[in-house]
């Protein structure tokens, strides 16, 4: 995809920004399910960086946003396509708390508002 210098990047950000509450909850809501409840604050779900990008295939313009810490440092990631559909990636690079065979490498979330589906993105333990 390609950058896009637009004016329209409030507009986008601002109407889907629902969708993109719902996107973090449910996020959340995997880890806090898992076992892993303090990497998500319920309280915000700030971008560190926000832009509109044009498919070279189709034309249309997606949201993307980040997440990154306080040194700037990627933590995950959002698309929201223009169609409504959306998927996310969060770093969890942890042990998994329950099942000593697996490490959590990270979290994602994909679908549409009312349809959001979630899961772990896992590895084998080393030594497991």
């Amino acid at each position: 995809m390609t950058e896009i210098s637009s004016a329209s990047l409030t507009q986008r950000a601002a109407d889907s920004a629902p969708l993109l509450q719902e996107v973090w909850t449910a996020l959340r809501n995997k880890l806090v399910n898992t076992g892993l409840p303090d990497l998500l604050d319920p309280t915000k779900q700030p971008f560190s960086f926000t832009n509109l990008r044009r498919d070279p295939y189709d034309g249309s313009e997606a949201l993307y946003g980040e997440w990154r810490d306080p040194n700037g440092r990627l933590l995950g990631n959002l698309i929201v396509h223009e169609d409504g559909k959306t998927f996310a990636e969060f770093d969890v690079v942890q042990p998994h708390p329950t099942d000593q065979r697996w490490f959590v490498e990270g979290v994602s979330a994909w679908g549409k508002s009312g349809a959001i589906k979630t899961e772990l993105k896992l590895l084998p333990a080393l030594g497991a």
